[in-house]
């Protein structure tokens, strides 16, 4: 497979590459992949996510199954006391800011009542981002929470039920990766670089 010339690999990072057999195009969202993989034409293609890019400007891709596709992960910062969390989020959206994130993230203040440390700022992603977001909580050197959980958004703290949502606002990422209609995503497919 042999990836078009990229200019600015790194905001690329969290989108997917999509392998037609005949080309390959990158920057796909997940939601886009969807639409291409529903597609009579094009289903039988090859999606990969470009989990991270190195400093010299490679990427690195990871294949990725349907099942993969348009699920997401979370990151809690669990803390003792409501202002600790308020902090913490406060300096996320902030960091986030200065240094975007390599894709959108939904962050969330909350208390989740049953939980020994009820105040909680929650990340949520495409979680074939999840490296690339981890790298870039390095890069801001983040250091939230008395204690961090982190794995698949079903599984991981949840902000309902039992709890609270004090705030929650978008972190806009590094590129537009907002989805494009089915119809603007099948009209496309035969650009290399699609965003």
């Amino acid at each position: 497979m042999k990836l078009p010339p990229i200019r600015d690999t790194r905001r690329y990072a969290g989108l997917y590459v999509y392998d037609f057999g005949t080309h390959v195009s990158v920057g796909y969202t997940a939601g886009e992949i969807g639409v291409l993989r529903r597609s009579a034409e094009h289903r039988h293609g090859t999606a990969y996510v470009i989990y991270r890019v190195t400093e010299e400007g490679g990427m690195e891709l990871r294949g990725v199954g349907d099942e993969r596709i348009g699920a997401r992960e979370a990151m809690a910062f669990l803390r003792a006391d409501a202002q600790a969390a308020r902090s913490d989020y406060d300096t996320l959206r902030k960091l986030a800011g200065a240094t975007p994130p390599p894709c959108t993230i939904e962050a969330r203040l909350g208390k989740v009542y049953n939980l020994t440390l009820p105040n909680v700022s929650t990340l949520l992603y495409p979680a074939a981002a999840s490296v690339g977001v981890s790298a870039w909580l390095a890069e801001i050197g983040f250091r939230g929470g008395d204690t961090v959980s982190a794995g698949p958004e079903s599984q991981s703290t949840n902000l309902s039920g039992e709890g609270l949502q004090i705030d929650s606002c978008r972190l806009a990422g590094l590129t537009d990766d907002q989805d494009r209609s089915a119809e603007a995503v099948l009209a496309a497919v035969a650009e290399l670089l699609q965003r």
